[in-house]
């Protein structure tokens, strides 16, 4: 079985098992015989300088006349076709062959080159040579090339496998060749024995018993591409009984019968080969030459890139087992072209069509006023109103810091896409003056319509202070300002910068009476949580948290998967003997959704656990004083559902409150290690 048979059982198995696993196969080309649509020369023909005898090789006893020569005429100007021997009839496909001139012209004719020019590059499969009335080549080389000026060896070929080491320094392949690397280069004896004497066959398979010839490799494709091929002969296989007669004697001296029967002789050269297309391609036509006709998005002659607009990924090499096919870039129709970038890919910012951040197609020339990796955004100086296309942002000059505006969503840097509406405390554009109500102390709707209504904690014409007793004016308080908290010294408190520290000195402590005895006041037995789960806080979030008090703790962000369920926030404090919980039932959460929840540490936030009782400011500054535990129930539903993202934060209050020193006695002594400990709370 020659290599093209052997190679066409491989494609047909590797189709069948293919098939069978319902594997979309890449697309390659059919084989087709390459050298019969090459130029082909050859540095020596015989009958080039008028004619010339040549006589067939037959066996004969040494020292005997050579009965019957079978001696022929060669001239290549000979009017009689059968006397001519031109290369080209080496690769026209019927039984006429080319003939070197033989060694009676002079030794020099051992050394002939053949050169096939196949036009373009292919991906070579095998080569097969076939002699006509001369024994095959002895020595050789069959040697291949891209450019026709560098040319590699494909393999070695000797008479003898002591030859391969002596004339080419290669390790002999002993028997049928056979190959352990890709691109290993062998050399063989196995092609250049004597007989047959006529008619002989050289097979040289390129792919076939290579390590990835079922789905061959990068470096098997690299190394079986060629334009030219070159057969590069060295010596003539010769008998041995001949061998020492023409080793040892000038070629002059010897028989011309002798001489005249050793030449090269080719009748057949074929080479099986197919375009590269590098799997992307099941056809190639030949108009000026051969073309492929590109599938899975790739463009080029031979089907080397991605067509332009598919280059989310980036190229790739088909295999006989593997598609590797170019992805259209999502631009949202806004553009045509695009490029891929390892770096985008890498930290996955660009958008596939199927809505995934895989691979680095970056968009180019996006229309539309957009811009951005995918043109998902409006390009500067303009800006995407809900669900319109992205406009200009007309920013008034008197009420705008920039002429560029927010691209997304749909809103712009102060003061909005136009600019020319006063912010909502302000009034009289261009000037904006401030209106006379304020927003954190006033439940006015429009802080510019008189009369003020104040909070309920907060006095004035203006709704701008606390009332006495009060303090911190916050818009977020729903009371305006907080009540005082001086442990019943005083009544009155001002803002103050002294947060929080810890005693240094103490040399005027409060005396107390002897023998005072701990009694326990009450005492909790937590029951089993049963079906209900807790997130419990690491120590970070244990210990002393006063100067948290007011503080936004914990922003709790909860995502709950597969179905609508309920997620209260149920944060659970333990210190200083006493529960309590978070007095919110809790809100709904919805598939997939991120759900933030911030709770700000007031008494009023706060239930005592076990009676379901409002919290009072002591009990409640005595269990931040030294917090035990913290836990956070992780669902509250009747339906299965998914808790897979949580996290917790502290973060501390930035204002606090002084009470006023209105004692002179013992009790101001009181009163000022009572404010060491006391937050102003906001």
């Amino acid at each position: 079985m020659g290599p093209a048979t052997r190679y066409y059982d491989l494609m047909e198995k590797l189709l069948n098992r293919v098939e069978s696993s319902r594997v979309e196969l890449s697309l390659f080309p059919a084989v087709l015989n390459l050298a019969t649509m090459a130029d082909i020369t050859a540095n020596a023909t015989c009958g080039l300088n008028g004619p010339e005898m040549y006589c067939k090789l037959v066996e004969h006893v040494p020292g005997q006349p050579v009965r019957n020569p079978q001696c022929r005429i060669c001239n290549q100007k000979s009017a009689k076709p059968f006397e001519r021997h031109p290369i080209e009839y080496a690769i026209d496909g019927t039984n006429r062959w080319w003939q070197s001139p033989s060694i009676k012209n002079g030794m020099e004719n051992h050394y002939v080159t053949i050169t096939l020019d196949l036009k373009q590059v292919f991906q070579i499969a095998y080569v097969i040579i076939k002699a006509a009335n001369s024994p095959r080549p002895g020595n050789w080389v069959l040697e291949r090339s891209i450019d026709g000026v560098t040319f590699e060896p494909w393999q070695y070929y000797a008479i003898t496998d002591t030859e391969c080491l002596t004339r080419f320094n290669i390790y002999p392949k002993t028997g049928p060749p056979s190959y352990s690397r890709d691109n290993e280069v062998i050399c063989t004896s196995f092609y250049s024995k004597i007989h047959p004497l006529e008619n002989g066959e050289i097979h040289t398979s390129l792919i076939n018993g290579r390590p990835s010839a079922d789905d061959p490799s990068p470096i098997l494709l690299n190394f079986t591409s060629a334009r030219y091929i070159r057969l590069v002969f060295q010596r003539i296989r010769t008998l041995n009984a001949d061998l020492m007669t023409l080793t040892q004697h000038d070629p002059r001296d010897i028989d011309p019968i002798v001489t005249r029967r050793y030449y090269y002789s080719i009748k057949d050269i074929s080479v099986g080969g197919m375009c590269i297309c590098y799997g992307h391609a099941k056809a190639c036509p030949l108009n000026s030459k051969f073309t492929c006709e590109c599938e899975h998005n790739t463009c080029g002659e031979s089907c080397d890139r991605c067509c332009p607009g598919y280059h989310q990924q980036p190229w790739m090499a088909g295999t006989f087992l593997t598609r590797h096919v170019c992805e259209k870039c999502n631009c949202h129709g806004k553009a045509e072209e695009c490029y891929f970038n390892q770096t985008v890919a890498d930290l996955s910012l660009s958008l596939d069509t199927h809505g995934k951040y895989r691979g680095g197609g970056v968009c180019v020339g996006c229309r539309d006023n957009t811009a951005g990796i995918n043109c998902q955004s409006c390009a500067a100086g303009y800006y995407r109103p809900d669900g319109e296309p992205c406009q200009p942002c007309s920013c008034d000059l008197h009420g705008s810091i920039s002429q560029s505006c927010v691209p997304d969503p749909g809103h712009a840097t102060p003061s909005t896409q136009h600019v020319i509406n006063v912010s909502v405390s302000y009034m009289g554009y261009p000037y904006c003056q401030r209106c006379n109500c304020s927003v954190e102390g006033s439940t006015n709707t429009d802080p510019c319509t008189l009369p003020c209504i104040c909070k309920e904690n907060v006095e004035g014409e203006n709704c701008d202070r606390c009332k006495l007793g009060f303090y911190n004016l916050h818009g977020d308080n729903r009371h305006g300002c907080e009540k005082c908290s001086c442990m019943g010294v005083a009544s009155l408190c001002s803002a103050s910068t002294w947060a929080y520290e810890n005693v240094s000195n103490c040399t005027h402590p409060p005396s107390l009476s002897a023998n005072q005895n701990v009694r326990q006041y009450q005492s909790y037995v937590v029951s089993d949580l049963g079906s209900s789960y807790y997130w419990s806080a690491p120590e970070l979030y244990l210990g002393n948290k006063v100067r948290c008090t007011h503080t936004t703790t914990p922003p709790q962000k909860r995502e709950c998967e597969r179905i609508t369920c309920i997620l209260p926030f149920f944060s659970l404090y333990q210190g200083g003997g006493v529960k309590i919980t978070d007095s919110r039932y809790g809100q709904p959460v919805y598939p997939s959704s991120p759900v933030t929840s911030h709770i700000a540490l007031l008494p009023e936030n706060f239930l005592v656990t076990e009676t379901g009782q409002p919290i009072s400011r002591r009990d409640f500054l005595s269990v931040l004083a030294n917090v035990t535990r913290v836990l956070v129930r992780a669902s509250y539903s009747t339906e299965p559902s998914a808790v897979y993202r949580y996290t917790l934060k502290y973060t501390h209050t930035h204002a606090f409150q002084k009470c006023m020193l209105i004692y002179k006695d013992i009790h101001t002594d009181i009163q000022e290690y009572t404010h060491l400990y006391t937050p102003k709370l906001t």
